[in-house]
């Protein structure tokens, strides 16, 4: 395996420095030696990265057909924008389609996925970016199939890979790594960085748990949206959201599957997720306590749309972003 690294203005230092990490980092075993990976940019010498850092690079000539070519992310995606607009890189699409077209690995990391997509290559391919760029990304380039849920993605037959945002490089190196020389080999430089060889669940659990779609956006729900969230533990059914939003039953469906893209019972069932995410964040409720006050009528059902819709278990969320215990009581834990 080969890997090219390809550097433009602004990229994510962190992003940059977590894929030499995983291909390059252990002393001595590393995965990659030297000089099978190439640092290059489009011009070549010295790349000023994002705070500041500034590294190395070769000229971008050529990627070979057995070659991997990974476009890291940018500290701001509005700068490539404006190249990608102006066509200043033109000259370097053209290498990467030429690339792809030969053979070549091509994966994007974050937000690298619109050098990607403006390079043609995510057309009608599964693809991901950060969650928060997602909405931009499809709207530039609307033949995406876009995972916004998952870390990485991976299209085998068109050889192309994506990754969710920042760490989730890490995520997606070593599944690259696992996949070109075994899973092993990404074991192992996993356990020399401290980390999971393969993390669970997917970006979804990051998002904010009312980010985005969550506030309805035409005024004619709006005291509907109002009355499920001050009674989210009631048995809320579509007779009772058309009593409240003063519509017939059929109207509400149709005219809130128009604003929102779902019917008002999948709305109420995100709802209480976000409600349920908040209270494993901030309380120390019990699951079963959780279901009940934000209006499953089970754990278990609890459950079972928590790990459909954000990826993982509601006893992993907390694990991850529960308030914390204290020092004594999580090293006693730790020791267990």
């Amino acid at each position: 395996m080969r890997l090219v690294i390809l550097l433009l203005p602004d990229m994510r230092a962190f992003e940059v420095a977590s894929i030499l990490e995983v291909f390059a980092g252990h002393p001595d075993t590393p995965a990659l030696e030297g000089d099978a990976i190439r640092l290059v940019s489009p011009s070549g010498g010295e790349m000023e990265l994002g705070h500041g850092f500034r590294i190395r690079t070769d000229p971008l000539l050529r990627v070979d057909p057995g070659e991997t070519l990974i476009v890291p992310g940018f500290e701001r995606v509005d700068g490539v924008i404006r190249a990608l607009d102006s066509g200043a890189l033109d000259p370097v699409l053209d290498v990467i389609r030429r690339a792809h077209r030969a053979g070549a690995q091509i994966a994007s990391a974050c937000t690298g996925a619109f050098v990607l997509g403006a390079a043609g290559l995510l057309d009608d391919v599964l693809s991901t970016t950060h969650w928060m760029m997602s909405d931009l990304l499809v709207r530039r380039h609307p033949r995406i199939v876009l995972e916004p849920n998952v870390l990485y993605t991976h299209d085998a037959d068109r050889r192309i890979w994506t990754s969710a945002g920042v760490t989730a490089t890490i995520d997606l190196c070593l599944a690259l790594l696992a996949a070109e020389r075994g899973f092993a080999t990404a074991a192992a430089s996993a356990r020399g960085m401290v980390i999971p060889a393969a993390r669970s669940g997917g970006q979804a659990q990051y998002v904010p748990a009312r980010y985005g779609d969550h506030e309805v956006p035409d005024r004619l729900f709006r005291a509907m949206q109002s009355a499920v969230r001050e009674d989210l533990a009631r048995s809320w059914t579509t007779e009772d959201l058309a009593r409240v939003a003063h519509m017939t039953t059929r109207t509400l469906q149709r005219r809130f599957r128009e604003a929102r893209g779902m019917s008002p019972m999948q709305w109420v069932i995100r709802e209480r997720l976000a409600s349920a995410r908040e209270l494993l964040e901030s309380t120390s409720l019990s699951i079963e306590q959780v279901a009940h006050r934000v209006g499953f009528t089970s754990a278990e059902l609890l459950r079972k749309h928590f790990h459909r819709v954000v990826g993982i278990a509601p006893g992993r969320y907390r694990e991850s972003f529960g308030a914390r215990s204290a020092p004594g009581e999580s090293r006693a834990r730790a020791l267990r």
